[in-house]
């Protein structure tokens, strides 16, 4: 049985910079089982910045982010495997037209992708 409030993220003082302009400054936030979050804020607010940070697509300049208890970004984890673990959609994200926003959202995790003779192939999962 899981623990409806265990913590799977747990982000703690994080910094992100590019140059002088600091775009992450002291993000504390934790994400318990079960729990759906969203980031809502202005352009320019650090948001899509943030999430490339949590997945490790930017590296952060300072603070924690805990995966099941885990410190990332001081960790040797096998980067391919806990992004999968991660579900995120891009402001940028180039949506199917033909599916409704539940599917757009959860395609990626009910895909799966196998090369064979160096052709892919797409199941549905």
């Amino acid at each position: 049985m899981t623990n409806a409030n265990e913590i799977i993220v747990d982000v703690r003082h994080l910094y992100k910079s590019f140059g002088t302009n600091t775009v992450l400054r002291d993000i504390n936030f934790t994400v318990s089982r079960g729990e759906v979050v969203c980031v809502i804020g202005s352009s320019g607010s650090g948001k899509s910045t943030l999430l490339r940070c949590i997945n490790m697509l930017e590296k952060p300049d300072g603070g924690e982010i805990y995966y099941k208890g885990v410190n990332i970004p001081e960790s040797r984890i096998n980067l391919s495997e806990y992004r999968a673990k991660l579900g995120m959609v891009f402001q940028q994200f180039n949506l199917f037209s033909n599916y409704n926003v539940l599917k757009n959202c959860t395609i990626g995790q009910t895909v799966r992708f196998q090369r064979h003779n160096r052709r892919r192939t797409v199941h549905p999962g």
